[in-house]
C-alpha cells in the first residue's frame, strides 16, 4: 500500500480552519503583508467550505454573515471577494481550480505560489492537492524541451475519488 501523505486528505485544513488561518497570518507577518479582515474572512469561508468554492458564494456568505462589519463583508460586492481572493492566490495561501472556477485552501501556506496537480471528484466535488513534485518537474521539464518556457501551469484531474468510486 502506497505511503499516504498528510497533504492529500482533502480535509487536511479543513478540519482546523483557525489553525489553518494562524499559518497564513504568520506566513502573512513574516513576509510584510496585510491579512485584512475581508482577506481572513474570505480565506476562512474557503477553509471551512471542506470543498471548492465558488466566488458568489463566497459573496453570499460575506452578505449573509455579518451585515454591519465596518471592514465593507456585510456591504461586500463583487470586487471585495474578488481582490480578496487575488490578494490570497498572488500569495499562495489558496488555488483556484481552472475547470470548476472554484477555490481551495493551498495545504502550504507558509510558502510561495506554487503549481500542484488536483484530483478532483466529479461527484461529491471534494478536491485533493496531490503532493507530488515528481510530477510538476515533469511537465516543466518536457514543456522546456520543446522550447516551451512555462509561466504557470495547472494540472487537475477529474474522476471519481475513493469513497465515491466504491458506491
Amino acid at each position: 500500500m502506497p505511503h499516504s501523505h498528510a497533504c492529500t486528505d482533502p480535509k487536511h485544513h479543513v478540519d482546523d480552519a483557525h489553525a489553518f488561518i494562524d499559518a497564513v497570518e504568520a506566513a502573512c507577518r513574516a513576509r510584510g503583508l496585510r491579512l485584512t479582515p475581508v482577506r481572513a474572512r474570505v480565506l476562512g469561508l474557503v477553509a471551512e467550505a471542506g470543498k471548492p468554492v465558488k466566488a458568489y458564494d463566497l459573496l453570499e456568505q460575506l452578505r449573509v454573515g455579518n451585515t454591519t462589519d465596518a471592514e465593507g463583508a456585510g456591504a461586500a460586492a463583487p470586487p471585495t471577494v474578488y481582490r480578496a481572493l487575488d490578494f490570497l492566490l498572488a500569495n499562495g495561501f489558496i488555488h483556484k481550480l481552472e475547470s470548476v472556477n472554484a477555490f481551495v485552501a493551498c495545504h502550504h501556506p507558509s510558502t510561495a505560489q506554487h503549481s500542484v496537480p488536483f484530483l478532483i471528484c466529479d461527484r461529491c466535488h471534494s478536491a485533493v492537492e496531490l503532493e507530488d513534485r515528481q510530477v510538476v518537474a515533469a511537465l516543466d521539464e518536457r514543456a522546456r524541451a520543446l522550447g516551451f518556457v512555462p509561466q504557470a501551469q495547472t494540472l487537475e484531474v477529474h474522476g471519481l475519488c475513493a469513497r465515491c468510486s466504491q458506491k
